[in-house]
């Protein structure tokens, strides 16, 4: 496949780390702090605080709650802060101070769950080069998550598409993951990256190619999305299933039904197919 090394992150689009929540409570312990100094000064009138035990002692107490309130602040420092670029992610690790760009050409996998209960929202995101890299996780634990998980499924199809759509015409084949339903329905820890086995397959000019065997992209007619269960399914021109997986099963799910049906396009244009390679 094309490399996508050497890539320069671009233009800084968006800064992602400490929430809405954590504003707030550096601004209680910004509110605490002041009211702890002034009140006491305030009541004093220039005077002397002995002359006021009590009023002293809730100001001291107030600076102690606000120093309380500046420490959880400082505790709810995420481990990691995204910064959004045009061609990528920047991911700075705030404990080690180290820097990671992940370009969006390079993102082999995107992995999109649920944190919680099996039917809550899809809150959770994470993405890493290739099955060998770390993962890099983005949970609502930084700002504006939502919109930078939006952001990053669109890069991942606006860079690497081409990248992979080039490597399939010159005959090659893009590896793809799954997870088991099992792996699906887990109950996931909203604080950590998630630790799943990934099963792979190869997508390739040939058709879909799994360990043990093959579904010719002359058998598949068309690619069914279905509708709220999230089920994916590619059909022979009888609206019979070859195969299927849950759309949250499969990693890169958006850049797989692209590829897929561009290839069908092909087939059906007449444009043939070359064979192709495993890399498993």
């Amino acid at each position: 496949m094309v490399s996508a090394s050497g890539i320069a992150p671009g233009r800084l689009v968006s800064r992602h780390g400490r929430t809405r929540g954590h504003a707030v409570v550096l601004g209680v312990a910004a509110l605490l702090l002041v009211l702890g100094v002034g009140l006491p000064l305030a009541v004093a009138g220039g005077g002397q605080l002995s002359a006021h035990p009590t009023i002293t002692t809730v100001g001291a107490l107030l600076c102690v709650a606000g120093l309380l309130a500046a420490v959880a602040w400082k505790a709810m420092e995420p481990r990691t802060v995204l910064a959004l670029h045009d061609r990528g992610v920047v991911v700075l690790h705030t404990r080690t101070k180290k820097q990671d760009f992940v370009p969006f050409a390079a993102m082999g996998d995107l992995y999109l769950y649920r944190t919680g209960h099996q039917g809550g929202l899809i809150n959770a995101l994470a993405f890493r080069r290739d099955a060998l890299a770390p993962w890099v996780d983005v949970l609502d634990n930084v700002g504006d998550a939502f919109r930078l998980r939006g952001a990053i499924i669109e890069g991942q199809l606006r860079e690497r598409g081409p990248l992979t759509l080039r490597a399939l015409e010159a005959g090659e084949g893009i590896v793809f993951h799954t997870v088991s339903d099992e792996e699906r329905q887990a109950r996931r820890d909203g604080r950590s990256v998630p630790n799943v086995e990934a099963k792979p397959f190869l997508l390739s000019p040939l058709g879909v190619e799994f360990e043990d065997r093959l579904i010719p992209i002359a058998d598949i007619a068309s690619v069914d999305e279905g509708t709220t269960s999230g089920s994916l399914r590619l059909l022979d021109d009888k609206g019979n299933t070859l195969w299927g997986v849950h759309y949250l099963s499969l990693f890169s799910a958006d850049l797989f039904i692209v590829l897929m049906r561009t290839l069908i396009e092909a087939r059906q244009y007449g444009l043939g197919g070359v064979t192709s390679n495993k890399p498993y």
